[in-house]
């Protein structure tokens, strides 16, 4: 259990690899949600500290090029996807860089939630409940965005 939800957690001694919420399209919630002591306790300690993990998320290069951009963003700020395709040195991969950030497997510490779309919106969120917790994750931060429909 997260502050945010119910979350599937891989992880090896101090790597994590995968941390995704549940119920979404991807992990729906079931009525056999299982919790496993080590996993908990190593949940607790990462949203504590998370300097203490390596974070080791799988992927193509050209997502873990866009992951890592992800992780320059300051806390409580947000950035476009458009943004992040410039960082990259891929100023028309727009759609491409949306895609690997909705494949991001090591949600609120690799931070897709802080990446909107250039209208303002807050485009997808495709871990646990979607937009909902993409909302939940920007309001906990402080971000204030006057231009951004938050219900949508």
């Amino acid at each position: 259990m997260t502050p945010w939800g119910w979350a599937i957690l891989e992880h090896q001694d101090q790597f994590i690899y995968r941390l995704e919420f549940l119920g979404g399209k991807r992990y729906p919630m079931t009525q056999d949600v299982m919790t496993n002591p080590t996993s908990q306790k190593t949940v607790d300690e990462l949203f504590k500290n998370h300097h203490h993990f390596s974070l080791q998320p799988k992927g193509t290069e050209f997502q873990q090029l866009v992951w890592q951009s992800l992780l320059t963003i300051p806390y409580a700020t947000v950035k476009t996807y458009q943004d992040i395709a410039l960082a990259i040195g891929r100023p028309q991969s727009i759609r491409a860089v949306a895609n690997a950030i909705g494949a991001n497997p090591i949600c609120v510490f690799i931070p897709c939630h802080r990446v909107i779309r250039s209208d303002g919106t807050l485009g997808g969120y495709s871990s646990g409940r979607g937009t909902e917790l993409k909302r939940q994750l920007i309001r906990s931060e402080g971000i204030n965005l006057p231009t951004v429909d938050l219900s949508s």
